[in-house]
Parts: C-alpha cells; structure tokens; sequence
C-alpha cells in the first residue's frame, strides 16, 4: 500500500467512525449470523453425538453416585467450604453479591479507556473470578467419590425370594427323610411346577441348603463370596470343604489369599449351618456324591437301620475281596497289580479289571503307590476298602439323611426301581437306552431318541410325568398312570422319570438311528387333516402350536419361510423334521394349502363367530386352560379351571363366567385385559387372538359343557 492509497484509506475510516456504525440493520445481522452458527453447530452435535444419558433413575440402587453438571461443580465445591450455619453464605449471600456486581458493573466502572492495560481493576477481579472457577472445579473433580462397588448380597437368598417366598414366605419346614431336591426339581409338591426346567442342578442344590439351613447361606455370603460363586462349592466333597475350614489360610488353595481362621472365626454351630448350606443334608445327594462311585445306584444292604448308620458313622475297612491267588495266574497278578499303580501304563490290565474287579469298583479304581503292597491285596483279598470315617465329616442332618436314603435304596425303590420299569413299560417301543426306532404301533412312524441331551434338557420333569401319564394317543402311545387307565401309580412315574434324568449326565445316544424313512403316499390335504392339524387346529385356528390362519402369520412370512418350517421342523419342539418323510411336492401342497386358510372374523367378543357349531367346554375350553392356566389355577387355590364345574364356580369373585355376556364374564375381562379386579391373564402375556376369541365364543354362545 503507497502513501497515497493509506491516505484515502484513513479518510474514509475517519468517516466511517464519525458517522457511527447502525445497531439496526448492521450490528443485528452480525449477531444473527453468528447465532445461526452456532445453533446448527449445537444441533450437528445433538444429532451425531446425543447428549450422554445415563441409565433411569433407580431409587433402590444405592450404589449410584449423583454429581452435579460440570458447570456447576465449582458453586457445590464452593459450599464444602462453608458447612454448617454458615451454608447461608456460600448458598445465598456470596452468589447474591455476584450477581449485583454484574448488574451494575457499567455504573461501576464509566472509564471510557477501552485497552485492556488500561482497565487493571476489572481486569484483576476478572482474572481472580475465572481462576477461582477453574480451580474449584477441578478441586471438586479430585474430591469426588469413586462409585460404591455393588454388594452381591446373598444371592441364593435372593434365589428364594423370586422363585419361593411367594408361595412358601420366608421359611419352609421340611419333614424328615424328605428328598428336598427331588421336591424342588420335579414339583412334587402339591401345585408347585417342576423347577428343573428353570433352573440348574446347581441352583436346586443351593435351594435346598438355603432352605435347610438359611443361616448358613447368610455365612457363605459373608465368609466365601468375595472368592466364590455358590455354584463352585455347592454339593462339593464334604472332605474336602472340612479341610478347608480346619486349615484356613494353610489350605492350598488359600495360600495367596488372606481370609480368616475359621477354626477361630466360626463357632461350631455356624461350621455346621455353612456345611448344611454347602452340601445340604438331602440324602440322594449325599449318597451321589460320597457312596456311589464306590457302591454304584444302591447299596446291596439288608440289616436294620442302626446297623447301617453305625458302619457309615464309622466307616474303616468294611468290604471283603476274595483272594485272586486262588482264581488267578501269576502274570495275571502282576498285571493288575502294576495297573492299579499305573493305569495309563498297563493297558492291557483295563479288560482284567473290567472282568474281576468292576463288578464291586465299578469304573473307580484303587489307588496304590507300590506295586509289592497292591500285589499282596489283590492276591490275599480280605478287608482292603477304607471308608471314610463320616461322624467327622458330615453334620448329624446329614448323616440321617444319608442312612434313611441309603437303606431305602437297598430295598430297591432308588434309580434301579425305575430301570425295571422302563425295561418292562417303555423299552419295547423306545428302546433298551431311549434310543428310538420305528412305531410298532404305527408303521409309517419313526420314534425319535428319549435319551439325548437337546430332548432331557427341554422337557422338565412336569412334562416327562404328564406324557407318560396320559400317553401321546395321536403317535400310537397309550396312557400308562393309573388315573388314565394304566397300569403305572405316581410312584412308578416318578422313578421311571427319575431313571430318565440319570441319562442326563451321560446320554446314551447323541444322534436317531438310522433308518429308512418310507414317504407318505398321501395329498397334501390329508397330510394336513392327519398331521398337521392335530397340533394347529382343523381350520388352522392354532392350539399346541400357532394360529396358522392369522392374518399377522400369513403376512410375515413368506412362502419360502413356511416350505423351510415345515421341511426343517423346529428344534426343541414337536415340529419335527418333515423333510424326511414327506417330499417337495406335498411340502409345496402344504404351503398352498396354509395359504387358502380362511383369516378369523373376530373381532371384540360381542357377536358371536360363524362357526356352524358353538364351541363346547370339553372339546375347545379345558384343552387351552390345561396348556395355558392350570399349572396355577389348578391346586394353588382361587380359580380352578380343570373341570367345568370348578369353572363355573370357583374362584375369590365367581362366578367368573356369565353364559351369555362376555363383557361382564370376569374371565373375558381378564383375557382381554379390561378387568378392573387384578391383573391380566395369564401374567406373562395374552393368549393367542385365536384363544381368546374362542373362549368369548364359548361364553357369549351359553358357556356349554358339551
């Protein structure tokens, strides 16, 4: 720039200022420019990044520290400064001169110097302001308190809590020689489900320790829980969990860790409520866990009781082998000598052992250091087995629970009693180890394995029990429980499923057997008259499996969704695997057919469904109350639903069901959730619209028995 050019420049910005600079429109244009900016900034934000929530607010979590935003931390930082009666001056007075100074700063201060050296007072108290925000901000960061970690509490109280104390309240008393976690596993108790379907072997075990002995529970929490979940030492070796209480921080296992000595910590009566809770005095599996890998499923006994409680009090060398020098050869001796020294060594001593010795060890061999000492015991036999000694490592409940287990297995009433009637009931059409094969009973029927793994775990006891019970008619099997006519009383039913369970641990069989599948020579409309509606209803209205006629059905899901349901089957349930018996062509049949289904014309239960005959109790009803309500209202009290007396009238507001009106029925009310007494039926969601509408049917058109 030339002198010239500077020249005008300043002529022109000493015109400029002379004439002044317009709020309107100048300086607001800026101003809203700016605004605008820095809006869609705060909305970019917004959208990319959100604002960080947190979680809803619980009032029950104790755990959560609340905090102030951060521009606000320096005002509640400030307060920690003035506590008690002097909170007055940091909360108001402090905050209240601020706030006067600011509204009459430009009184104040009327200098009219605007360089920033030129105005040192405001500048200083600007600069003392900003710092002391700063610093007591910071300073709030450094004093805030980490999140309180979360106590675990008693877990296995709270077990109870959710799955028991409703029904049970806070205490259970369980009578002597009650297997409490057979109760608890197959719903043997009046009205009660079969937990084994919800929760694991391990869960059922703490149950009943806890419900045995709820102090105990409470001192696991607050000895073992910081280091251990109760699913690791819960049915644990009751040798080794007393070892660990006697030696404290000198167990292996303790060497690292510092705990206290519970020889000292624990009083007797607390040692024997955490061993109670830990390995709970029930009988079966006391005798699971500490008899059977030397006695197998029962114990060949014939005495009396005391007898048998005095050899299990006092364990020692308690069975006889015969002398194997007599029997054996020499090599032979030698063999399984150095085998039980060193099985992985001496292979050829497994069919040795497998032939003399299994029969009373099963697959537990003795361990033996020194060949000469195991050489002399199996050539002289005698008393050789050492028991041990049990008064000193179970509790007195448990040692009574054990005898009266014990010498009611050796009468035969334990998993062998179920075995012999498996054998002679079921084995014929679902072989010696639940294997399957072909239906005897029907010849273009195959019998799928009873004793997999997948089939065990998705059937709880409850269901294993009612299929036996009343049989599956439909697939050629006939009711075996006395109250349908069979042969087989409650008793046999539960050692049958019991037998059932032990496959659990070890199952027999992993996949079907192979055999060959004959193809139906049928259409596809009586494949499905004949198969598919014995589950999915005549019209396809639903029952044991989805309403097929529902327009929300029909609309999510294809045609190549429903050829591969039908083709695949679904795992775990009784859609099996159509694909191997039924062809392309009648699968395609199928799928047509489903799709020519007439939709339900219903709509709120006020006009009655077109269908040519009135829906009956018998026939429509009590099936869908016994899928879907009487597992509770069928022995808990209140509404009963398993007959059509007790429909009709039972209940704390019955009758529930005004033939004729269901508007007013308590029960339509409940179903379509519009009650104004409790909640809706049944509490973990609505039946189908199928079910429902054919209940407001059955009601509006008279509620018939028949």
């Amino acid at each position: 720039m030339n002198e010239k050019e500077k020249q005008e420049y300043l002529e022109k910005y000493q015109r400029a200022k002379n004439k002044g600079l317009p709020f309107y429109p100048d300086v607001i244009f800026k101003d809203a420019v700016i605004a605008l900016l820095i809006f869609l900034i705060l909305v970019g934000l917004a959208y990319f990044i959100g604002a960080p929530l947190e979680a809803r607010a619980d009032p029950a979590d104790t755990t959560y520290t609340p905090t102030p935003e951060w521009y606000f931390l320096f005002l509640f930082q400030l307060l920690k400064y003035f506590p008690g009666s002097l909170e007055f001056l940091g909360v108001v007075l402090l905050p209240t001169v601020v706030i006067l100074l600011l509204f009459f700063l430009p009184l104040l201060d009327r200098s009219p110097k605007r360089h920033i050296l030129a105005r040192p007072i405001i500048l200083g108290i600007t600069i003392f302001a900003v710092l002391g925000v700063v610093i007591l901000t910071v300073q709030s960061y450094r004093e805030a308190p980490p999140p309180e970690e979360s106590a675990q509490g008693d877990q296995v109280a709270a077990l109870y809590a959710e799955n028991c104390a409703g029904c049970h309240g806070t205490t259970i008393t369980v009578g002597a020689g009650i297997n409490l976690h057979s109760v608890i596993a197959q719903g043997k108790h009046e009205g009660m489900p079969a937990w084994s379907a919800d929760l694991s072997t391990d869960q059922i075990d703490a149950l009943a320790g806890f419900i045995l002995s709820p102090a105990g529970s409470t001192l696991f929490s607050d000895q073992c829980g910081a280091c251990h979940e109760v699913s690791e030492l819960v049915a644990g070796d009751p040798l080794e969990l007393l070892k660990a209480l006697d030696q404290g921080s000198s167990y292996p296992h303790h060497a690292d860790v510092e705990i206290p000595e519970w020889s000292v910590e624990l009083s007797q009566e607390n040692r024997i409520a955490l061993l109670n809770f830990l390995v709970a005095p029930d009988g079966q599996r006391l005798y699971i866990i500490n008899c059977s890998p030397c006695h197998g499923l029962a114990l060949d006994f014939s005495g009396e009781e005391d007898e048998l409680e005095t050899i299990i009090r006092q364990g020692g060398l308690h069975l006889e082998m015969p002398p194997w020098q007599e029997e054996l050869k020499k090599s032979e001796l030698d063999i399984l000598a150095r085998y039980v020294v060193d099985p992985s060594l001496v292979t050829e001593g497994k069919e040795l052992f497998e032939q003399y010795c299994s029969a009373c060890h099963g697959d537990r061999i003795p361990v033996s250091e020194e060949y000469s000492q195991a050489r002399d015991t199996i050539a002289g036999g005698g008393s050789h087995q050492t028991m041990p000694i049990w008064e000193d490592v179970l509790t007195e409940e448990q040692l009574s629970a054990l005898v009266s287990y014990t010498l009611e297995a050796s009468k035969g009433t334990s998993l062998e009693a179920g075995q012999q009637l498996f054998a002679t009931n079921c084995a014929l059409c679902h072989g010696d180890f639940g294997e399957g094969g072909p239906n005897p009973a029907r010849s273009d029927d195959i019998i799928a394995p009873i004793s997999t793994l997948e089939y065990l775990q998705t059937r709880d006891d409850f269901t294993l029990k009612t299929i036996i019970s009343q049989g599956q008619p439909n697939f050629g099997m006939s009711p075996f429980g006395s109250s349908a006519g069979g042969p087989l009383d409650d008793d046999d039913i539960d050692a049958i499923v019991a037998f059932m369970r032990a496959w659990e641990q070890n199952p027999p069989v992993d996949m079907p057997p192979e055999v060959i599948v004959p193809e139906l020579s049928l259409t596809g409309m009586e494949i499905y008259a004949g198969l598919c509606a014995q589950c999915h209803g005549g019209t396809g209205q639903g029952g044991l499996g989805p309403a097929l006629n529902d327009p929300q059905f029909q609309a999510d899901y294809s045609d190549q969704d429903i050829f591969d349901a039908i083709n695949l089957g679904h795992e775990g349930t009784s859609m099996i695997v159509w694909g191997e018996i039924l062809n392309v062509q009648q699968i395609q049949q199928l799928v047509e057919i489903l799709r020519q289904l007439e939709p339900p014309d219903r709509t709120t239960g006020s006009e009655p469904s077109t269908e040519t005959t009135a829906p009956a109790f018998a026939n429509d009803i009590l099936p869908i109350f016994e899928a879907k309500c009487n597992i509770c209202h069928g022995n808990l009290g209140g509404w009963d639903g398993t007959s059509y007396e007790s429909t009709m009238t039972s209940g704390d507001h019955a009758p529930v069901v005004i033939p004729g009106d269901p508007d007013t029925s308590l029960l339509a009310q409940k179903l379509l959730n519009t009650q104004s007494i409790g909640a809706i039926m049944p509490p973990g969601g609505k039946l189908t619209d199928s079910e429902i509408q054919l209940i407001l049917d059955w009601i509006l058109a008279g509620a018939f028995e028949k």
